[in-house]
């Protein structure tokens, strides 16, 4: 009997060893007993001398369930890396590896798809012998420029299965049923043209490594035309071979990076995100892994996925937080990109208008390889941006006799506006107008969001439901109403004063789906005025050519958060959005609305000056040491008992405190000292050396059970915030 370890569900710090008659390979899946149930779980070693441990106590392996291993090594020891970096659960980075169903323990098999190839006669024709039919013509040039391709692919490249039969009747193409296992070589072959390189575009492609390890931050201003390098560099290195792995931060900007690509590429591009079926996340991670796709494109966990022959990576709007996984694992994708790159030797571009702090640090050092696009694609001007002092206007729920006059004018040219107002529902409080009392989640120490569609006032944090009451339960007054304007309340506003205009809104009630989602970016390219309206979703990535004026409806609630990143995603946010103007052929503006005018964060910002205002913060961090100058882990802690949490941190930071190789802050309570029926407290621990930090917090669980007292508690390394 051979003695292996493997990486099973559960709270365990290291990989559990079991017995089996034969060696097995690590990256192959095995059921496993574990207690009175049975688990799938991941081999991670299986070179063990029976001399190290007492065989006599190990149980057996149920069954193997590959015949060959389908993590490789490369992943193997990232997710390892991954592990001992975060100080989670060992076996979280293997399973996030794997998509649901091979968790699950399902067959790691593809599913049979038809294939389109040419027949003989197929081969011979022109495509412009069909000359009845401008569909089928597409369709067999498209055929004889692939040789082979899927159903899928003729599919999503435009065309259908009504073509796709005739030309099967009439014997220029073959469908057949097939299950590939062999890799399909990546070709390079472009089914469009590339688009024509600015001055500073070429200086970036020409500048970017083709092979060889090379971090390289390409910061462009929005609009500069980031995407056009991206898809420059990917066919160089689809034309030696290799393939590409693509990051975007939500799945709302993947269906339109798709298309994109698959309209370009003749090459197989598959995704992988949350908005698949988990059949349909199975068989893209199969096809990706065993090498029959050129180009995934996918969100966060896609990282993990792999890809034999990778030739290149690329993190699309580097900064966004969506790449912080903010439970369970809370690994930072782009960091786990970074070290992929790293440990297979290949290049990795980061793109964004809006560096990380971090991303900014490192290229000014040196460390990465910093590339500046500093003009838009097609020679737009940027728009003026202004702000608009509040405190000096009549307004109507928040917008002012300002923004609505140039909304108006803005209108009236044939022009689309976008709005963008980060609070989604009616309105954010639902209040008493006598006595100021204000209706809150009974859970969580917040207000209730008052939903005018379904009569609900609803907790944001927790979902917590409840009808909004009619009286007032502290005074009982009957002047209850809605206070504040969200999503909702703006589109009714905004309908009644420009009644003749489509009004498309973007939120999560309203784009709740992939689908409803592409169906509103469908309504923006319908012609004619329009007014867009929608929270932080808009400002990623997204290109509205006929959007002419951006007004930010409210920016003062994020202007005096306590906590670490607020200034830096303000700033951030600031410019992506505005960075929704003027990408066509007219200039844009921006209007910002605050009570604020003369904050220090707008003045460089109103110059399209990024960089400036990023250099100011790093400035500040530097002086305090905080990241990318230190390094920071928060531990978190819940219970129902505020007692009991805050005593459990007491007893990790006297701990700490007694090390004497760290700062310790707190505890204390988290910026939202109660979510969910439980109070939460935390524990800041700095130092200026990675190592250091680690060493001091790995102890942590050897001492304190994870869940003890009904207190629960984790730990997060390089935290994205502190609430």
């Amino acid at each position: 009997m051979h003695p292996v370890k493997i990486a099973v569900p559960g709270p365990f710090h290291e990989p559990l060893v079991y017995l089996h008659h034969t060696a097995v390979a690590p990256g192959i899946r095995c059921r496993v007993p574990l207690g009175k149930r049975e688990v799938v779980g991941v081999v991670v070693d299986s070179k063990i001398s029976t001399r190290e441990i007492d065989t006599s106590k190990l149980k057996s392996v149920k069954a193997t369930l590959d015949e060959q291993p389908i993590l490789p090594e490369n992943i193997l020891k990232l997710a390892g890396w991954m592990s001992r970096y975060y100080l989670h659960e060992f076996s979280s980075s293997f399973l996030l590896a794997l998509p649901k169903l091979l968790r699950d323990g399902e067959p790691a098999t593809l599913a049979a798809e038809k294939w389109l190839s040419l027949t003989i006669a197929g081969e011979a024709l022109e495509p412009a012998q069909l000359k009845r039919s401008e569909k089928q013509q597409a369709l067999l040039s498209f055929v004889q420029q692939q040789r082979r391709c899927s159903l899928k692919s003729a599919k999503e490249h435009g065309h259908d299965s009504a073509q796709v039969k005739a030309l099967e009747k009439k014997n220029f193409i073959e469908v057949e049923a097939v299950s590939l296992h062999e890799p399909v070589a990546a070709s390079g072959q472009l089914n469009e043209p590339s688009l024509r390189l600015n001055d500073d575009q070429q200086h970036a492609l020409a500048h970017l490594n083709e092979t060889g390890f090379q971090a390289t931050l390409l910061e462009g201003v929005t609009g500069s035309g980031k995407t056009e390098v991206y898809l420059q560099a990917i066919e160089r290195c689809l034309k030696q071979g290799r393939r590409a792995l693509v990051l975007v931060p939500e799945i709302g900007l993947t269906p339109q990076t798709l298309r994109r690509f698959q309209n370009r590429f003749a090459d197989e591009v598959i995704s992988l995100h949350s908005g698949l079926s988990d059949n349909q996340r199975k068989n893209n991670w199969l096809k990706a892994s065993l090498g029959q796709a050129a180009i995934l494109i996918g969100t966060r966990s896609a990282i993990l996925t792999p890809i034999p022959d990778l030739g290149l990576i690329v993190v699309d709007e580097e900064h966004d937080q969506s790449y912080k996984q903010q439970d369970t694992l809370r690994y930072q994708a782009r960091d786990i990109a970074l070290m992929r790159a790293r440990n297979e030797g290949i290049p990795i571009i980061l793109g964004t208008a809006t560096p990380s702090l971090e991303s900014l640090h490192h290229a000014r050092n040196g460390h990465y390889s910093y590339l500046q696009l500093n003009q838009r694609a097609a020679g737009q001007s940027l728009p003026h941006v202004e702000t608009v002092d509040m405190r000096k206007q009549d307004q109507r729920q928040g917008l002012s006799e300002k923004m609505l006059l140039r909304i108006k004018e803005h209108l009236g040219d044939g022009n689309q506006v976008l709005l963008f107002l980060n609070r989604r529902g009616y309105a954010p409080s639902w209040f008493c107008e006598d006595c100021g009392w204000i209706a809150d989640c009974v859970y969580c120490d917040a207000h209730l969001t008052h939903h005018r569609h379904n009569n609900l006032n609803i907790c944001h944090h927790c979902g917590f439901q409840q009808a909004p009451v009619r009286q007032c339960p502290n005074c009982h007054s009957h002047e209850v109403s809605a206070m504040g304007t969200g999503t909702e309340r703006a589109e009714e506003l905004l309908a009644e004063c420009f009644a003749e205009v489509p009004i498309i809104r973007f939120d999560s009630n309203i784009t709740s789906t992939r689908k409803k989602f592409e169906e509103q970016l469908k309504q923006t390219e319908v012609p004619g005025p329009a007014i867009i309206i929608g929270t932080q979703m808009l400002a990623k990535g997204h290109h509205f050519e006929r959007v002419t004026l951006v007004g930010i409806w409210d920016i003062d609630t994020g202007l005096f958060s306590a906590d670490l990143r607020a200034r830096e995603r303000m700033g951030q946010l600031l410019t992506q959005v505005a960075g929704r103007s003027g990408r066509g052929s007219k200039r844009g503006e921006v209007l910002i609305q605050t009570h604020y005018p003369d904050n220090p964060i707008f003045e460089p910002l109103l110059k399209h000056d990024y960089r400036q205002f990023a250099v100011e913060l790093l400035e500040e961090r530097q002086r305090t040491g905080l990241p990318p100058f230190g390094y920071l882990a928060v531990i978190r802690a819940d219970s129902p008992y505020a007692e009991r949490c805050e005593a459990r941190l007491k007893e990790m930071a006297h701990y700490l405190i007694g090390l004497g190789t760290v700062r310790v802050l707190g505890p204390l309570p988290a910026l939202m000292s109660r979510r969910a029926g439980k109070h939460r407290y935390m524990i800041i621990v700095q130092s200026d050396k990675r190592s250091t930090l680690h060493q001091a917090l790995n102890p942590l669980h050897k001492h304190y059970p994870r869940e003890a007292q009904q207190v629960s508690w984790h730990i997060d390394i390089d935290p994205a915030d502190l609430a």
